[in-house]
Parts: structure tokens; C-alpha cells; sequence
């Protein structure tokens, strides 16, 4: 076998020496303006990256109206009708000074295979449609100043729980400023479902519906003076 001798075993170094002062002796002739403006774009991308820029960009939620179902892919709700509302009479309810009562009545359907509740938990679901941090059901750009009450349109008793694949007529009401809405016109935007089963070792399977995306928003005309 041939011994490889000092001389070639350095070749490769010196040409990749070479190489190297070629590549940076040609960086050196680029103009200064190039620099420049390749330094101003590697500024304004990081810009961007750092607000979102980059980020999947959210579809606009589906505008729809008073009879129009919007539908998720565990729940789906139709607006009937609204008012604006001093008092609810059968529920004891009475909108504080300043404020009003915005009284929306729906069809609720659960597509899901458990039974869910409106404003509660059932059994061990924790659908979140209201009264939560990121409810699944909220009133655009304008925050209530009390918890939603929540009942049955047909005037029954007890907690409103929707079995899977029945429809329901529910009522919800906020208390909002009577400033809330100058043109007269709510929305209610309509989030889709993340469902996060169980959380720690106890509570393996409790199932939680997380408010994702808003994918539909219900414009309507509340009867009422606001």
C-alpha cells in the first residue's frame, strides 16, 4: 500500500482555502446598496414572524341570520328571535340601572353521542356553551356584566340539558350596557369545538369542548327599545 505523503494530504486544505478567499473576495464586490436593502428585508421578515405575519390566516366567520343553522361539528344553533328586555318576569330577572336584558331564544341541537349541558356541566361533559373564560357562544365584541341566564323556551323547570340528536328551544339572556348595541343590531359569533378528553389521572374521562375557531356569525335585530 502506498503511504500518502504530508504534501498530499494538504492539498485539499489549500483549495479549500482558496475557494473560501474567492467566495469572499466576490461578497466584496457586491455593491453596498445591495447589502443594505438585503439587510432591511432580513429586518422587516423578522418583524413580520414575530406579530404572526406568517401564521395560517383565519377564515372569516359564515355571516347568517335570524332562521339560518349554524352548524359545528357537536353542536348547531338557530337563532329565533330577540328583544331587549327590562325584565323576564317568569325567571326573576331584572336588568340593573344603566343596563338591559338581551333575551335570545334558539334551537339547540347536541350532535354529539353524550348528553351536554347549556350553562352547566352533564355528567361528565363540560360542553362550555356559556358562562365560561372562551364560551362556545358569544355576544361580538361586547362583554356581559353578568352570568347568562339560561332555560327552557317552553317554561320547564331545571337545568337545560340537550340529549344527542334532539333538538331543543332554549333561552339565554345577558345583561349588557344599554350602550352596547347603538345600531340595534347583535351578533353572536359561533365558535367550533376542540374536545380534550380528561385532564389528570382522576379525571381521565371527563371530555371538555374548548372554543376554537369563530366559524359563523349570527347577525340579528333584537325587538326592544335597548
Amino acid at each position: 500500500m502506498r503511504k500518502t505523503g504530508d504534501h498530499e494530504r494538504a492539498a485539499p486544505k489549500v483549495a479549500a482555502r482558496a475557494i473560501v478567499r474567492r467566495w469572499v473576495r466576490s461578497l466584496a464586490d457586491v455593491p453596498r446598496g445591495i447589502w443594505i436593502a438585503a439587510a432591511a428585508l432580513i429586518a422587516l421578515l423578522l418583524v413580520v414572524f414575530a406579530i404572526g405575519g406568517f401564521a395560517q390566516a383565519q377564515a372569516a366567520p359564515t355571516e347568517l341570520g335570524v332562521g339560518d343553522e349554524a352548524r359545528a361539528s357537536v353542536y348547531a344553533v338557530t337563532v329565533i328571535d330577540a328583544e331587549f328586555a327590562d325584565e323576564v318576569e317568569s325567571e326573576y330577572l331584572e336588568a340593573e340601572p344603566g343596563e338591559t336584558l338581551l333575551v335570545m331564544t334558539m334551537r339547540m341541537e347536541n350532535l354529539s353521542d353524550a348528553p351536554i349541558g347549556v350553562g352547566t356541566a352533564a355528567d361528565r361533559t363540560k360542553a362550555g356553551l356559556v358562562n365560561t373564560e372562551n364560551p362556545l357562544l358569544d355576544l361580538s365584541g361586547v362583554s356581559a356584566t353578568d352570568t347568562v341566564s339560561v332555560w327552557r323556551a317552553d317554561g320547564s323547570s331545571g337545568q337545560v340539558i340537550l340529549q344527542p340528536g334532539v333538538p331543543s328551544e332554549v333561552t339565554l339572556a345577558w345583561s349588557v350596557p344599554e350602550d352596547a348595541f347603538p345600531d340595534g343590531v347583535v351578533s353572536l359569533d359561533v365558535h367550533e369545538v376542540e374536545v380534550r378528553r380528561g385532564a389528570v389521572i382522576l379525571s381521565a374521562s371527563v371530555v371538555t369542548w374548548r372554543a376554537a375557531e369563530t366559524f359563523a356569525r349570527i347577525s340579528v335585530t333584537p325587538t326592544g327599545a335597548p
